[in-house]
């Protein structure tokens, strides 16, 4: 992709990535409604969900050569390890383990979102710019 499309689509990248971001809150909220027996099966989604999200993030890095990339993939690696060990005991049903992870998974995510993924949406505004002032 020549970097001048590339610097178009930054905009949309931007609302996508905000997009995503809510999509996976609303899927958190949802699972408080999920009856216990349905856990596990809400719970694998929700990471699945999460997976793909970092997955189209990473590629918008190595689209734009983001600087930081080595970082924001560690943190996603270890965010989905985390996610991923903790799947059998909530599969399992276990009741006090299903509430800590609901009110972790919320404030992992928050951290990464408005630490790494804030300094990601800078730069891709960055990016944006020398095109802008081109056509500007």
């Amino acid at each position: 992709m020549a970097d001048a499309d590339l610097t178009t689509r930054i905009p949309s990248l931007l609302t996508d990535m905000d997009e995503e971001h809510r999509r996976v809150f609303d899927g958190i909220a949802a699972l408080v409604l999920v009856p216990q027996g349905g856990f596990g099966s809400a719970y694998a989604a929700l990471v699945a969900e999460i997976e793909d999200g970092f997955r189209q993030e990473e590629q918008i890095m190595d689209l734009v050569g983001y600087a930081n990339i080595k970082a924001h993939r560690k943190d996603h690696a270890e965010l989905l390890a985390l996610l991923h060990r903790l799947r059998p005991y909530l599969e399992d049903g276990n009741a006090p383990l299903v509430d800590i992870v609901m009110g972790m998974i919320p404030a992992m995510l928050i951290r990464h979102m408005s630490g790494l993924d804030q300094e990601l949406a800078l730069a891709l505004r960055q990016h944006a710019v020398p095109a802008q002032v081109a056509n500007g």
